[in-house]
């Protein structure tokens, strides 16, 4: 029996441990979708609410959107979980409730039988009428075993009636915690439904103008395109360079000659793909990589060579990897464009408003390169390029997930 109710215990505290666990394990993720929710707020907020950043306010406000229906599907499994905790509770109270009521009427009867019986006179003559010496021992043996049985008795029903205590106590901690989980999630609905409004007024102010949108999206394909051949040609000759003078195959002059020490560089900086840091320490991302359809006139496609952070104003820069500076070129406008290569690798970073670096720095996983740049609309969007040789790379494989 003991070693069933061990058991039996065992598997109570491994099934209550997996709840707490599940339980912490939703409330962190709901602690980092609500960090992205804010960011989501904050760009809302601060973007000017104007033609240049309809497709911007769209992205942002869809992702707003999903996280949001996705914090409700938490909440909703957070209350579920909450309510079988608090039947199963009811159900534990229920029995401790009738078992304590049982051991008390027995522990009562117990106590009124023995002063009945069991005086201090009939004790002695309990003992003294023993026919020998065995017999007596093992009715003081007898009558020990029966004051222990009591006080083991009182103990059980006082330890039950803690518990009892204790489970009340946390029948009404879960209660008023789903209530608060409750409210929230109403809250999280009403954010949804307002969300949902303005998105569908976003969409139908691109529909009036949709020709404009169309024309504006395709100007900008067009200007990242010339930019995108831009940094080709810029690899090219670099490649070129880098072959200069040495005995080369065709294949191989359309690769980085690299010494030793460029060669482990590379090796290392493949060796940590999926773990290289993001090149912003706060933001997220806006735009991904490939041919993807425009977020507010979808049968229009856009090309992305790389990635889009939206970060804070005043953002900082961050080197994704071990490196030298290749390049620091700043464009018609002022804006600057920083390329550091990792071997026959090369990170570039688009869009920034300042350099702390020069050509020929050597770089260091996560120093600053610069700050990201903040137009006049008030968004702040750097620009993520990865490159392995001239081929464009998914960054989004490369770094951590966020």
């Amino acid at each position: 029996m003991k070693k069933a109710a061990l058991f039996i215990g065992l598997i109570l505290m491994v099934s209550a441990f997996a709840k707490a666990q599940t339980r912490a394990s939703l409330e962190k993720r709901k602690a980092e979708i609500q960090s992205e929710i804010n960011q989501f707020s904050q760009l809302l907020k601060t973007v000017k609410k104007e033609e240049a950043t309809m497709q911007l306010r769209v992205e942002t406000t869809k992702k707003k959107i999903a996280s949001t229906q996705e914090i409700i599907n938490i909440t909703n499994k957070q209350a579920n979980l909450i309510t079988r905790s608090i039947n199963e509770n009811k159900a534990q109270i229920k029995k401790l409730d009738e078992e304590v009521k049982e051991l008390k009427a027995d522990y009562a009867e117990m106590v009124v039988k023995s002063y009945k019986r069991n005086n201090e006179r009939s004790r002695l003559m309990f003992l003294l009428s023993s026919e020998n010496f065995l017999q007596a021992y093992k009715r003081i043996q007898y009558l020990k075993s029966y004051a222990d049985y009591r006080k083991k008795q009182a103990t059980e029903i006082k330890e039950k009636s803690d518990l009892l205590v204790e489970k009340n106590k946390q029948l009404d901690e879960e209660r008023k915690e789903k209530e608060t989980i409750l409210a929230a999630n109403k809250k999280q609905r009403e954010e949804l439904k307002e969300d949902k409004k303005e998105q569908e007024a976003l969409l139908a102010q691109v529909r009036e103008n949709e020709s404009n949108y169309v024309a504006s999206i395709e100007k900008k394909a067009k200007e990242r395109a010339d930019i995108d051949r831009e940094i080709k040609k810029l690899i090219e000759a670099d490649i070129a360079r880098s072959n200069k003078g040495k005995s080369t195959t065709t294949a191989k002059a359309t690769k980085f000659f690299l010494s030793p020490e460029a060669k482990a560089l590379a090796a290392n900086f493949k060796g940590n793909r999926g773990k290289l840091p993001w090149p912003v320490e706060r933001g997220f991302i806006s735009m991904r990589y490939g041919t993807q359809p425009s977020p507010i006139v979808p049968q229009v496609k856009i090309k992305s060579n790389g990635l889009r952070f939206q970060t804070p104003e005043g953002a900082k820069v961050r080197a994704v990897f071990d490196g030298e500076v290749v390049h620091v070129l700043r464009n018609k406008y002022g804006i600057l464009s920083i390329h550091v290569r990792h071997g026959n690798y090369t990170s570039i970073y688009n869009n920034l408003k300042s350099a702390t670096v020069s050509k020929g720095d050597k770089v260091s996983t996560s120093d600053t390169l610069g700050e990201v740049f903040t137009d006049r609309s008030g968004v702040t969007e750097l620009q993520f390029v990865l490159l392995e040789e001239s081929q464009t790379l998914d960054p989004a494989r490369w770094i951590l997930k966020g």
